[in-house]
């Protein structure tokens, strides 16, 4: 029985520095091949599981059976570094040998994503911060950093941008982010992510865009999307315009 006490207790004490690693470095002690690992996705979202997701909170999805699971990250590593991120909802495992994490918590894999996403650059960037945005967590704050930050690359920040916008962030917020978005790319992004938000507050700035913006492409932007909001705020607008 000492013998058996001793052998559990020397397991306890070899377990302990993996379950107190962060996920960060649990990824880099891999420098070569493929890791999975899976987290909860949120409730609205779902996917075919053979790559294809969508979210139901428009109401509807494509085609596909709807299927609800977790989200499956792939990520890829050469020399030591994270070269890909893929990612699929309520698809298999992988059989061909990548190092299994198992389940991580939604919260500490979505927050370990967006950052990644800042260094690696490509499609990859726009993956790691979707399957982020997927995950039941709370990274409203996280993908608003994203959004303004001038390090990352113009597509992962129109990612973060979509992705606020589709969050649970007050309108608010989303306003906020307006003057640390200069690029024609990311201005006419927002524009589109505010037209996806139906309340007073985004038609309000829908209309001061149209009329301030000094980027006349970005202002005929917010004017389409006015035109397809019917709401009475922007026919008022329209009125205004055209009877000046």
């Amino acid at each position: 029985m000492i013998r058996l006490g001793l052998l559990t207790a020397a397991a306890s004490l070899a377990a302990a520095p993996l379950l107190g690693q962060s996920l960060a470095s649990r990824v880099d002690a891999v420098r070569e091949g493929t890791i999975e690992m899976t987290f909860a996705s949120r409730p609205d979202v779902c996917g075919d599981g053979r790559g294809s997701i969508w979210t139901t909170r428009g109401g509807g999805y494509n085609s596909y059976e709807c299927v609800h699971g977790p989200v499956r990250v792939t990520i890829g590593r050469s020399d030591g570094q994270t070269v890909s991120i893929r990612s699929c909802v309520a698809c298999r495992p992988r059989t061909d040998g990548a190092t299994q994490f198992g389940d991580v918590p939604a919260d500490e894999v979505a927050r370990y994503l967006l950052t990644v996403a800042v260094g690696i650059g490509g499609t990859s960037a726009d993956k790691a911060v979707s399957a982020a945005a997927l995950a039941d967590a709370n990274v409203g704050a996280e993908l608003a950093q994203l959004a303004r930050n001038e390090n990352a690359t113009i597509s992962s920040r129109k990612q973060a941008l979509f992705w606020f916008g589709q969050s649970d962030a007050p309108t608010k917020d989303l306003i906020a982010l307006d003057h640390d978005l200069t690029s024609e790319t990311l201005r006419k992004q927002y524009v589109f992510v505010l037209s996806q938000r139906h309340d007073d507050a985004a038609v309000d700035k829908l209309i001061d865009v149209a009329r301030h913006d000094p980027n006349t492409d970005v202002r005929k932007q917010a004017m389409f999307w006015l035109g397809q909001s019917h709401e009475p705020k922007a026919l008022a607008f329209f009125r205004d315009i055209l009877t000046r």
